[in-house]
């Protein structure tokens, strides 16, 4: 699911893109077609750079903030994982330690009641 939202976002980013790509080509044709005074004509190139360049850095807003958002979500995830790894090795060591105090204590009971001497 996740691949297809990273597919999709991708996606819609690239159409973006493009779309703003081919008004500012089409939008430069047009002015340089038209029949105006060169100082029109450069301020309506600046108006239309100025408002790619507003697109160009909402989009770059958008994208920083989903990847903040993603940042943080992978980081809680890790935060968890390293929580259950730690509490299964917490409950795997008391197992083995467990184990390793009723084997030593069956030992002992086994020679003290054979009566073999115990070694200290």
């Amino acid at each position: 699911m996740r691949l297809m939202n990273e597919q999709e976002s991708a996606g819609s980013g690239m159409f973006l893109l493009g779309a703003v790509a081919g008004a500012l080509v089409g939008a430069s044709v047009a002015l340089l077609m038209a029949p105006k005074p060169g100082a029109e004509i450069r301020s309506d190139l600046n108006a239309s750079f100025n408002s790619l360049r507003d697109a160009a850095a909402r989009r770059y807003r958008e994208m920083a903030d989903r990847a903040g958002v993603q940042l943080e979500n992978i980081e809680e995830k890790a935060d968890q994982l390293a929580d259950q790894l730690e509490s299964s090795a917490r409950e795997a060591l008391d197992m083995a330690s467990a184990k390793v105090h009723s084997v030593t204590g069956s030992t002992k009971s086994a020679r003290d009641a054979n009566g073999a001497p115990r070694h200290t």
